[in-house]
């Protein structure tokens, strides 16, 4: 028996606050290279059955991520449409907009912005749905 599992002196409390994010989706496009920086986005979906019907639901969510020094470097050779785990955390950031408004003049509109700062970025392996048996193909015709 392992008599230092309910030890009080090695059990360690949760920390009170954890700012961690993971995203799983596909790249929108690929990564922009800046200096020390890359800039991309990643695309998560939530489905949902619609009530009283077969057919389902979606809604596509967007994620500016940005990745730093060597991971920005690394993560050079990924593409649109890749499929992608991020681990990292969220942060916003603000500045004030200039607008135009209608009959002439402009109005600053302060904007709140988020993005997820990426730690670990991982390329995904994402299998297809295997065809249903029951559905017939039809047989492709050459061109006449």
């Amino acid at each position: 028996m392992n008599k230092t599992k309910n030890n009080p002196e090695t059990l360690k409390a949760a920390p009170t606050y954890h700012n961690h994010v993971r995203l799983i989706g596909f790249l929108g496009d690929k990564p922009t290279q800046y200096e020390k920086r890359a800039i991309f986005s990643v695309a998560t979906k939530t489905s949902w059955p619609v009530k009283d019907s077969d057919q389902w639901d979606s809604h596509t969510e967007w994620h500016r991520c940005v990745a730093w020094d060597e991971l920005a470097k690394a993560i050079k050779p990924l593409a649109k449409g890749d499929y992608v785990c991020i681990d990292g955390e969220l942060r916003s950031s603000s500045y004030d907009r200039e607008l135009p408004v209608v009959g002439g003049g402009t109005t600053i509109v302060p904007t709140k912005v988020w993005e997820i700062r990426a730690r670990v970025v991982r390329k995904l392996v994402h299998k297809k749905k295997p065809v249903e048996k029951n559905a017939k193909a039809e047989p492709l015709k050459a061109a006449a």
